[in-house]
């Protein structure tokens, strides 16, 4: 909310208008959210609930850089901040229009440059009076994660986690509110598993009060279903509730009466339907046509089987946790039949590439604008023990890249014909540059491939992977060495034996080919920079008016074609 709306909200309320929140009185300033979000999504707010308005001069925002030295790079504050409204702090670099918008001033001070191990503290002159985040600290506590303080507590400072709750990275939809403005919680989602009849969690959007959380008769069912006891959660947000049998796929509303957060604002009369278990669907074709209607928090069962594509261990992060990507069984296209099971923990051991379940189910969500499937419910999957054929299909990279692309999300694809624009060796977790001629996509290491520290092809080969999606752009990730490969000749008849030299060049490049040719040169990200055509068995061609760098060299005759990568020095 912008600092206008504050200023009409506190003469609204200074004519009688009055909030739960406005009992509590702050001993000074604190900072009452931390936004460490994508790039440079980073912001700062400061509340006033002192009961008179401050000088922000004052005061100062400092930064502790990689959890090492003392505080520093300060950045001064200045202006007067009113009570009972917020001041919010946006890092010069980011170019994210929302949170811009949400800014009371932009800075350029380091102060704001953090990136999840730098503790930032409020300072009045030389006293430090609020502090966010560990001091002293290596430790990434508080990256990709916006945290908002529970109201009433504050300002410490020693950082004190229990003050904070955390919501996901980029969301700032609580910046530049605080105090009254804050609303009773509500359900944020109700979920429950099939197999554990008996039992129902209740997620909220605010911490509650201990007492009323576990209060039983706060809680009713209906479909003569009952709560028998409740337990509330603190550090995840939820209460778990005991009922009576409840039938899975079967809709239930639950009401919440009495229930309060800690500075006593109440939940009244507050409903939620859910439908209990999960809802059934033929297979993962129809669980990716509900990614715009999806229910959050409701469980998907799909009645078809499934095949394993790909196992994925501690991928893209540092968790001991396993990723599975499975399409439907008998595909004859991954497009739209795939998808990705996030953090298989029990049945991991017992996965591998062609293993076919039943009895998937688990939640449905969207990250990244990847679409997944997680808390999947292990203890009902079936590993029927059968091993199936995986389909693989076959596209170019432009049909990844168009506006279609979205729709290859998780797939199992091959790509074929394509060149590294890099030397070397593969590392873990690097982006490559791969080209087919005329478009270029990312090609991604994961942590364990059996390819890492294999030297990178120099020339053309075929290239298989799921496909991952990030920074809007698809991307395809290998699983083993044997993903990468050049084709047999029986295989892919197209190909035919081209001679390119030297390479590197300076400048002068000879191509020996069969018969009449075509030749094309491309950058790196499939720019055609160079054409000839009708050249006849060996042709010298001259490239001393490119850039230094990679180029792709496609040679094209009446009985195929080859692409060969040249350096240019």
């Amino acid at each position: 909310m912008k600092k206008e709306m504050f200023i009409l909200a506190a003469a609204l309320l200074g004519m009688g208008m009055t909030s739960a929140q406005d009992t509590h009185t702050y001993s000074d300033l604190i900072v009452s959210e931390y936004v460490e979000g994508s790039s440079y999504n980073k912001a700062i707010e400061i509340y006033n609930g002192t009961g008179a308005d401050v000088d922000l001069s004052a005061y100062t925002l400092q930064k502790q850089s990689n959890g090492a030295g003392e505080y520093g790079n300060a950045l001064e504050l200045s202006g007067m901040l009113a009570d009972g409204l917020t001041y919010v702090i946006v890092v010069e670099d980011c170019d994210n229009s929302d949170l811009r918008d949400l800014a009371d001033t932009i800075a350029s001070s380091q102060a704001m440059n953090f990136n999840g191990n730098d503790a930032v503290a409020l300072f009045k002159g030389s006293e430090k009076i609020d502090e966010v985040g560990v001091f002293g600290s290596t430790a990434d506590w508080g990256k990709d994660v916006t945290l908002r303080r529970i109201y009433g507590e504050g300002p410490t400072a020693t950082y004190d986690p229990s003050e904070w709750t955390e919501a996901d990275k980029d969301d700032f939809s609580d910046l530049g509110k605080f105090g009254a403005d804050v609303e009773a919680p509500s359900i944020r989602m109700v979920t429950g598993e099939a197999s554990d009849p008996n039992t129902i969690m209740v997620h909220v959007t605010e911490p509650l009060d201990s007492l009323s959380a576990v209060t039983v008769s706060n809680y009713s069912l209906n479909n003569d279903a009952t709560v028998d006891s409740a337990i509330y959660k603190s550090d995840w947000e939820y209460v778990v509730l005991k009922t009576s049998k409840l039938t899975a796929g079967t809709e239930y509303t639950i009401t919440v009466n009495g229930v309060t957060d800690r500075a006593g604002n109440a939940m009244n009369n507050v409903t939620y339907a859910f439908t209990f278990g999960y809802i059934d669907v033929a297979d993962l074709a129809a669980l990716n046509d509900l990614r715009d209607s999806y229910v959050e928090g409701q469980a998907y069962r799909i009645t078809n089987p499934v095949v394993v594509t790909a196992v994925i261990g501690k991928f893209g992060s540092g968790q001991n946790t396993t990723n599975v990507w499975v399409q439907d069984q008998g595909c004859e296209t991954t497009l739209g039949h795939s998808m990705m099971l996030y953090r298989i923990e029990e049945n991991a051991s017992n996965l591998q590439v062609g293993s076919v379940i039943n009895n998937l189910i688990g939640q449905l969500t969207v990250y990244n604008d990847l679409v997944e499937m997680q808390y999947i419910d292990e203890a009902s999957m079936e590993i029927t023990g059968e091993t199936a054929d995986v389909t693989v299909t076959t596209v170019t990279v432009a049909e990844l890249l168009g506006e279609n692309g979205m729709d290859y999300q998780n797939a199992l694809v091959r790509i074929d014909g394509v060149i590294f624009a890099e030397t070397g060796s593969f590392e873990e977790n690097t982006s490559y540059n791969i080209s087919d001629g005329t478009s270029t996509i990312v090609f991604r290491t994961n942590r364990e491939g059996s390819y890492l520290g294999e030297a990178i092809p120099t020339e053309e080969v075929s290239v298989i992977g799921y496909i991952g999606w990030y920074n809007n752009q698809a991307q395809i990730l290998p699983r083993v060495k044997e993903d990468i490969f050049t084709p047999s000749a029986n295989e892919d008849a197209r190909r035919i034996e081209v001679a390119v030299y030297p390479n590197p060049t300076d400048g002068e490049l000879n191509v020996r080919a069969e018969g009449r040719f075509d030749l094309n040169v491309y950058s790196v990200n499939g720019t055609l920079v160079l054409a000839q055509e009708g050249l006849n068995a060996e042709a010298r061609i001259d490239l001393s008016g490119l850039s230094k760098g990679v180029y792709m060299v496609e040679v094209k005759t009446a009985e195929g074609s080859a692409m060969n990568k040249v350096v240019v020095r």
